[in-house]
């Protein structure tokens, strides 16, 4: 007894749809791999397929959690959109970019979506099993290019908006880089001075007649106190013991992190960097997601599981139940003023 699929895919460079009978899925997967079809759906459409009861272990994947510089994913999806855009076949190209990348660990996952593509795993799906390093926007966007069959365009548009966010990120980076360096700066003189200089003009003044004014006292006293072992290694300790304990906290507990979260948005520099880069990587998402046609829903989702703080990911999902209740989407952004602000909701 055969069963039916019906399949949507790629040859060469077009796309293709139809019907083929297998025993079951993994047999017609083979047989539109011999025809060398890239397939981007496979569902059965009648009959009754035969369980495959036998396990084969497929190749060694790449453990999760080993990280890809945004660099190098960047320039593979830019190769990928030229090579697709200009004809190539996407299962060549995929091969040919395994080759071209000089990143170790990127290479295996290039290899490991090669291999899956071929053994007749949908395309969006092959990126997916690697969401460690394609996050849900990308494979989103790469899904809604193989269901329109435009997978080049939402390549595309993945390039400009992986461009852009990491833009965002390196200005960011770049405005904290310079009072950063000022503060370690002046951290590093200030313990210089209480360790080496303020000693030298405390024996100087020391037998100064009426002694030393209150403040110079202080600093001195202070000095005193660094340059304790036992004192000053206390301090060194316990401060270097609270860092580490509210790191560690704001790691794990959702309820801490979410208040340094809540906390970074109201610094007076770093807040307002934060919500403009996570504003424009919103608006980001839903322009590309909207003209994919995925719903406003599943938009909204994505966006919020997209943004890394918890205080701008539960605004968003406030709208989203508000939309859900059928609020209307810029009456449900007013209601945040603080992490919305009155271009977005144009």
């Amino acid at each position: 007894m055969t069963a039916k699929y019906h399949y949507k895919g790629i040859q060469g460079n077009k796309y293709t749809d139809g019907n083929i009978e297998a025993l079951n899925k993994e047999e017609a997967a083979f047989k539109l791999k011999e025809q060398k079809i890239i397939i981007t759906s496979l569902s059965k459409v009648s009959g009754k397929e035969e369980v495959k009861k036998t396990k084969t272990e497929g190749p060694k994947r790449v453990k999760k959690g080993k990280k890809v510089p945004v660099h190098e994913i960047i320039v593979f999806t830019k190769k990928l959109e030229t090579m697709v855009r200009a004809g190539l076949p996407i299962l060549e190209t995929i091969e040919m970019l395994e080759k071209q990348t000089v990143h170790s660990s990127f290479k295996q996952v290039i290899g490991q979506i090669h291999n899956d593509i071929e053994s007749g795993t949908p395309l969006s799906d092959a990126f997916a099993n690697h969401d460690s390093i394609f996050n849900n926007v990308y494979i989103n966007l790469l899904r809604a290019g193989e269901s329109s069959g435009q997978v080049d365009l939402f390549l595309q548009k993945l390039v400009v908006g992986m461009e852009k966010d990491e833009k965002i990120r390196s200005s960011i980076k770049g405005a904290m880089m310079y009072p950063i360096i000022l503060f370690i700066v002046a951290m590093g003189v200030i313990a210089l001075m209480m360790v080496f200089v303020v000693p030298v003009f405390q024996e100087m003044f020391a037998n100064a007649p009426g002694g030393l004014p209150a403040i110079t006292q202080v600093v001195v006293d202070v000095s005193e106190f660094i340059r304790d072992p036992i004192r000053g290694g206390l301090l060194s300790a316990v401060l270097v013991g609270s860092f580490m304990f509210l790191s560690m906290l704001i790691k794990k507990s959702y309820k801490a992190r979410r208040t340094w979260h809540k906390i970074v948005l109201k610094m007076p520099l770093i807040g307002n960097l934060v919500r403009k880069s996570s504003l424009a990587k919103i608006a980001m998402i839903q322009g590309n997601l909207t003209a994919a046609g995925v719903p406003v829903m599943e938009a909204l989702d994505i966006s919020a599981t997209s943004n890394n703080n918890i205080v701008i990911q539960e605004a968003m999902i406030e709208v989203k139940r508000g939309v859900y209740s059928g609020e209307p989407l810029s009456k449900l952004f007013e209601k945040n003023p603080m992490y919305f602000q009155q271009r977005l909701q144009r």
